[in-house]
């Protein structure tokens, strides 16, 4: 049973494990939790926590940022009207609604043009799905030609390619040699992307984080630190 323990500036939710052999601090977007062995004194969970005080304040502003930018992005996207913006490939691009017999998605250098009868347009729900589709279609060509140059980079071929509609993964590496990717990643920019599929490629040669694993990431994409490090910063920003 979780417990919990108050601070001056923020509460830690304590999870007691029988399996676990040492504490580990998070913190997310649902607060700060300790993870502890089941027999760790309350009073060395407290000491554990205030030593890192610092470092859990700087952690929960930046959470707070990204809690206050999800909320203004689920407030921006709850209509989809002309100069709404969608990020594809790392651009923002505003929609520009066209009436039209026809229905279809057309990305020009400088928006995205959506044209379709006049009662779709004025349905959010229906031109919401609508985008979705475009982008999915996107995500599936942008991620199939990304694997297919990679592949001979890295060395290895998977057996099968899924576009998926993750939540809480970019991706993932099957031992049937198959590899799974998020259909969300044609927001990010392209050489995010690149080290996404790189990272899973590479699980065709170590499936673990290995030092050998990462070896075969760095051989491949050198700044593979900085863009893990941006998608732990900016991928709450790859929705729609």
């Amino acid at each position: 049973m979780a417990q919990t323990l108050t601070f001056e500036n923020f509460v830690v939710t304590v999870v007691r494990s029988a399996r676990r052999k040492n504490a580990v601090i998070k913190v997310d977007l649902e607060g700060v939790t300790v993870r502890v062995p089941a027999d760790l004194p309350l009073s060395r969970i407290h000491a554990l926590v205030a030593e890192k005080t610092t470092w859990i304040e700087r952690k929960n502003a930046e959470a707070e940022r990204k809690r206050a930018g999800i909320a203004e992005q689920a407030e921006t996207s709850a209509t989809l009207t002309n100069g709404s913006k969608i990020l594809v490939q790392g651009e923002p691009l505003p929609l520009r609604l066209c009436e039209s017999d026809d229905i279809r998605v057309v990305q020009i250098p400088d928006c995205l043009e959506i044209h379709a009868a006049a009662d779709l347009l004025a349905d959010t729900e229906q031109l919401r799905a609508l985008v979705e589709q475009w982008l999915y279609r996107r995500a599936v060509e942008e991620l199939n030609f990304c694997v297919n140059v990679y592949k001979q980079r890295v060395g290895a071929v998977p057996t099968k390619i899924q576009i998926k509609d993750y939540r809480a993964r970019w991706g993932s590496c099957k031992p049937d040699g198959s590899i799974q990717l998020n259909w969300r990643l044609i927001h990010a920019p392209m050489h995010i992307m690149d080290y996404v599929v790189v990272h899973e490629l590479c699980h065709l040669l170590e499936m673990n984080h290995s030092k050998r694993f990462w070896s075969e990431v760095e051989r491949v994409e050198p700044q593979y630190k900085m863009k893990r490090q941006w998608l732990k910063d900016n991928g709450w920003q790859l929705s729609f």
